[in-house]
């Protein structure tokens, strides 16, 4: 196998692919009902492409180079028909810079009741990304129209 070329070849456009619009909560995925794994990056070797079917927002440049750490707030809700009753599941927040290879920034487990994630607390300070999506990595909910996840971002 030959060495990776860099810099790396951009996925053809999908209607996955859509600009971070700020002052507005923008969905990752909704109802979720599966673990989802990132996708093979062709020429690199690894998985660590965007998880299939799951909205990939870019960071506008003008958040991007805002002096402070990028104050975005990933909120995940837990859907379960039952008290107590819920997805149970893991989700991953994953960062690139090039859209190409995306890398784990945080995770949060969730059983049956949703949470807000600070990615300026839960991140390394100081880590600036231009691309964002979520995937569940685990799941041990029933699924069907018992439990479900569902993810987004607000900046």
């Amino acid at each position: 196998m030959a060495l990776p070329t860099y810099p790396p070849t951009s996925p053809s456009p999908s209607p996955y692919q859509k600009t971070l619009e700020r002052g507005q909560l923008n969905y990752f995925f909704t109802n979720q009902q599966t673990t989802q794994t990132q996708t093979a990056v062709s020429g690199y070797g690894n998985s660590l492409g965007a998880p299939a079917n799951i909205n990939v927002f870019a960071i506008p440049p003008s958040k991007a180079v805002e002096g402070g750490a990028q104050d975005f707030v990933v909120q995940i809700d837990c859907y379960g028909t039952t008290a107590g009753a819920g997805p149970n599941a893991t989700v991953a927040i994953l960062g690139s810079l090039d859209g190409v290879q995306f890398y784990t920034l945080a995770t949060q487990a969730v059983t049956t009741q949703g949470t807000l994630i600070s990615l300026a607390k839960a991140v390394t300070p100081g880590i600036k990304v231009r691309f964002l999506t979520a995937a569940v990595t685990a799941y041990s909910g029933v699924g069907g129209t018992t439990d479900s996840l569902t993810a987004g971002v607000f900046a």
